[in-house]
């Protein structure tokens, strides 16, 4: 039975890894892009936030994500400032606040072909 548990947990393990976003992954599928039509990214992706025209005549497009999570938080130490509030002994209670945010920048050539591609962000995953 212990052997079971121990397989089931394993294999779970495994199956959330092999889902894991990362940055790398990011980048093997924009890199994948170079040389495609950026009609077929827009059909796949969706129209981006914004684009321009730069100097030498290429088009860019931008898309944008941005999220804001909030959880509770909970700091040790007696008074902890901004946590401390007058009667909750040693611990503190708070919000944290984090943004993710990715920019994706993909330039075209005249033909609509993707060229290059670059981001900005601390949220540029893929899966």
């Amino acid at each position: 039975m212990k052997y079971v548990l121990k397989l089931s947990l394993f294999m779970t393990a495994l199956l959330f890894m092999q889902g894991c976003a990362t940055h790398q992954n990011f980048v093997n599928k924009y890199n994948a892009w170079v040389g495609q039509d950026i009609n077929d990214l827009i059909k796949k992706i969706g129209y981006p936030d914004t684009t321009y025209i730069l100097p030498n005549k290429n088009k860019v497009y931008v898309y944008e994500r941005s999220r804001i999570y909030s959880y509770p938080s909970m700091s040790m130490g007696y008074g902890h400032w901004p946590y401390y509030h007058g009667g909750y002994g040693m611990f503190g209670y708070g919000t944290d606040v984090v943004q993710r945010t990715c920019k994706l920048y993909l330039e075209t050539n005249k033909h609509g072909i993707i060229v290059q591609w670059g981001s900005r962000g601390n949220a540029c995953v893929s899966n």
